[in-house]
C-alpha cells in the first residue's frame, strides 16, 4: 500500500479505538445487582454475546435515526439476555439506567495506544474519519473522549441507513471525504464487516486482529496487511 496515496483513513470505533470496560457482562451484573438480580458477570456476557451474534448486533439498527426505535431495540436485546435469568425488581428503571450508562464514557475504555496514533496521523496531515456499526450514541461517546477533533465525520450505521458489510456505507465516506476508492483504507477488527466490506467498495483494508485470531476465514484475506494495535498502521499508511 503506497502511503502517499492515502487520502483518507477511515477506523471502526469498538473493538478499534474502543472497547466495553471492564466488559459487558461485569456492568451488566453491577447495575442488575441493584435491582435484585445476582447473575454472574461470565453468564451474563456469554448469554449477550450469543444473541449479539443472532441479532446481527447494532448493524441490523439501519436507518432507524430516531433515539426512540433505538432505544426500543436495545430494550428488547436486555430484556432477552435477563430472560435466563432471576427477575429484576423494575426492569424498566434497571434498562434506563444501563442505557444511559453506556452513553457516556465511564463504561468504555480507549485502547492504550489510540490518542497516540490519532495524534501522530494528525501530525502527518492525514484525513481521518469513522465508519461504525453503532447507533445515535457514539457521536456523545466520542465527544465523552475529546476523539472528535480527529475526525472530519462519524458516519454511524443507524443514522445513516446502512451498516458495514454493505458498501453503500463506504462509499458514503468516500463521497464525505471526496476520496477516490482506492486513495482511501479502512481499519478495524472484524474481516467480514471490516474488511470484506471495504474491499467490496474497492477501498484498501487493513485487518486489526487484537487477540490474534487467525483462522480458517483468515485464509481467504491472505494478502490483507494485519496489525495486531493501531501502532501498526503507523508504518503501513
Amino acid at each position: 500500500m503506497a502511503a502517499e496515496r492515502i487520502k483518507m483513513i477511515c477506523f471502526d470505533a469498538g473493538g478499534t479505538l474502543l472497547r466495553p470496560y471492564p466488559s459487558v457482562g461485569e456492568i451488566y451484573s453491577r447495575v442488575a445487582q441493584r435491582y435484585g438480580c445476582t447473575a454472574g458477570a461470565e453468564d451474563i456476557e456469554k448469554r449477550f454475546r450469543e444473541l449479539w451474534h443472532t441479532r446481527d448486533s447494532v448493524g441490523s439498527l439501519v436507518s432507524y435515526s430516531d433515539e426512540k426505535i433505538e432505544r426500543d431495540w436495545w430494550r428488547q436485546m436486555v430484556k432477552e439476555v435477563f430472560s435466563h435469568f432471576e427477575p429484576l425488581t423494575d426492569f424498566d428503571a434497571f434498562f434506563h439506567e444501563l442505557y444511559d450508562l453506556f452513553a457516556g464514557p465511564e463504561c468504555w475504555q480507549l485502547y492504550p495506544e489510540t490518542i497516540d496514533v490519532l495524534e501522530e496521523f494528525q501530525k502527518r496531515g492525514k484525513r481521518m474519519c469513522v465508519i461504525s456499526n453503532w447507533d445515535s450514541r457514539l457521536l456523545n461517546l466520542c465527544k465523552g473522549f475529546a476523539l472528535e477533533k480527529y475526525f472530519e465525520f462519524i458516519l454511524i450505521s443507524a443514522v445513516f441507513g446502512a451498516s458495514k458489510p454493505n458498501p453503500r456505507i463506504f462509499q458514503e465516506a468516500l463521497r464525505c471525504a471526496g476520496a477516490k476508492p482506492s486513495e482511501a483504507v479502512h481499519i478495524g477488527d472484524s474481516l467480514e464487516d471490516d474488511v470484506q466490506g471495504a474491499l467490496k467498495a474497492g477501498m484498501k483494508a487493513v485487518f486489526l486482529d487484537r487477540h490474534e485470531r487467525r483462522t480458517e476465514h483468515y485464509a481467504h484475506f491472505k494478502d490483507i496487511p494485519v496489525v495486531t494495535d493501531l501502532r501498526g498502521l503507523l508504518a503501513k499508511v
